[in-house]
């Protein structure tokens, strides 16, 4: 018969009593840090909420905001509605008559600069005649879409993002940091009357630190084909709208000679688009063909590669219609430039002066504005990252430059670190359809929308 060795069971309980209270207190630190069930929204009425959101878009859709005019009045009084509804204080800021923009907080303690949810309410123009039987300002729900010019830019953006903001209202989750849902108007003629306006006006009112608007999207077709992708913009590339004019000598159109101004503009505009432009180092894009591999070759991911130029307008001729038998004296384009970020505008300009040639005049008609680019590695990016992938864990998210202008550009001049993601899965002609006939929103994918946005925000503000 052995005989315990009493004093070294003695210390062995002790390292197993010390072992047992690390595992209790790791696994309580984790529990802590871990989000809860109520604070990712499990026991929402995810359901109830969507059928919300749902009708709450075909209401909205149905305010012809078309800018121009881009009277908001009618819109802007729907959102205030439904948010004072809520409990929810709604100021309003009206730039000029029918230009209004909206502001409502969620209250945080101030610990962290306030997060901005930014989307506006006007629209641009629709012909009906190519909407296939259906009013682009009827918000119609059919084959599982709601059709409407706003649908995704941005009026279904900014419903997605109201409902996760009334989500944490309703759930009365306690913040670090306020809350800004805010709809602004004349984002599509350039923003004057809405951010702009707010920022040179009342900036000391919003002052954050993150802001939330358009421009990324998912897509399994766009990025590279058959693979789930996310692009988060985290910066623009730069409007330069140029008209060029050339000038010449009317006449008989059956006398032809060298001084016809449509043939001088012709063979400028050809000496333009002759040679491609030069590119400057992009990080941004650096990063987004590196986690990808590659991109799939389209309209949009050649236009996020390299600065372009479009043709946008000619105009010629005498009278109307036009005589086709009178030589003109006048010969006019509008070309839209789209710089990447870093790239010298003024450089490019002259560049462009060269290129057509002393006897074409160059004016100016929108400048370039500066350049800056959002960091990716910030809590928020983090934060939007694992929302998508928790709901697709198939994604990939990158960040990524977006062709096209947004509010963001004036945001980020004032230091405001800003990310445009729209959290759905577009195909190619979903994305077509912005600014193009037949806009529309799959509703399927509204509850995983509004659940993103949510997630992120609880991750970024909630303490």
């Amino acid at each position: 018969m052995t005989v315990p060795d009493f004093q070294t069971m003695n210390v062995a309980s002790h390292q197993s009593k010390a072992m047992i209270l690390f595992i209790m207190k790791t696994l309580c630190l984790l529990f802590l840090l871990m989000p809860t069930t109520a604070a990712m929204g499990q026991d929402v009425d995810w359901k109830t909420t969507v059928g919300e959101a749902v009708d709450t878009l075909q209401q909205y859709l149905r305010f012809n905001t078309t800018n121009p005019p881009g009277d908001v009045t009618e819109a802007s009084n729907f959102l205030q509605k439904l948010l004072e509804k809520e409990r929810i204080t709604v100021k309003r800021y009206e730039a000029a008559p029918g230009k209004v923009n909206l502001a409502a907080r969620l209250k945080g303690t101030g610990k962290a600069k306030p997060l901005l949810l930014l989307h506006h309410m006007d629209v641009v123009p629709a012909d009906a005649s190519r909407w296939d039987g259906i009013n682009p300002f009827g918000g119609e729900l059919k084959d599982g879409y709601i059709w409407g010019r706003g649908a995704i830019d941005m009026k279904g953006t900014g419903v997605l993002q109201l409902y996760a903001f009334l989500t944490l209202a309703r759930q009365k989750v306690p913040l670090d940091r306020d809350i800004i849902f805010m709809a602004v108007n004349d984002e599509e003629i350039g923003g004057t009357m809405g951010t702009r306006y707010m920022i040179d006006h009342h900036y000391e009112k919003l002052d954050p630190e993150y802001v939330l608007d358009e421009g990324g999207f998912g897509s399994r077709e766009i990025f590279v084909n058959g693979k789930l992708v996310f692009g988060i913009s985290v910066a623009e590339k730069r409007a330069l709208w140029l008209r060029v004019t050339a000038r010449g000598v009317a006449g008989h159109g059956s006398q032809p000679h060298d001084q016809n101004p449509n043939d001088k503009l012709m063979r400028a505009l050809n000496r333009l688009f002759s040679t491609s432009f030069p590119t400057v180092p992009n990080p941004v894009l650096d990063a987004l063909v590196t986690k990808l591999g590659k991109l799939e070759p389209n309209q949009f991911t050649n236009a996020i590669r390299q600065t372009t130029v479009s043709l946008t307008s000619l105009r010629s001729g005498v009278g109307d219609p036009p005589k086709a038998n009178v030589i003109p004296s006048l010969a006019v384009a509008t070309l839209d430039a789209r710089l990447l970020p870093g790239m010298d505008a003024e450089a490019f300009l002259a560049d462009v002066k060269s290129r057509l040639g002393d006897e074409i005049e160059v004016e100016v008609i929108h400048p370039a504005s500066q350049s800056v680019v959002t960091p990716h590695d910030t809590v928020m990016f983090r934060a939007l990252s694992g929302a998508i992938t928790r709901h697709h864990p198939d994604a990939t998210v990158v960040p990524m430059i977006i062709p096209y202008g947004t509010d963001s550009r004036m945001f980020r001049l004032r230091g405001a670190k800003c990310y445009g993601i729209l959290p759905l899965v577009l195909s190619t002609a979903l994305a077509t359809s912005i600014h193009g006939d037949a806009e529309r929103i799959p509703v399927d994918q509204f509850e995983t929308g509004i659940r993103i946005y949510y997630e992120t925000l609880l991750e970024v503000a909630a303490p």
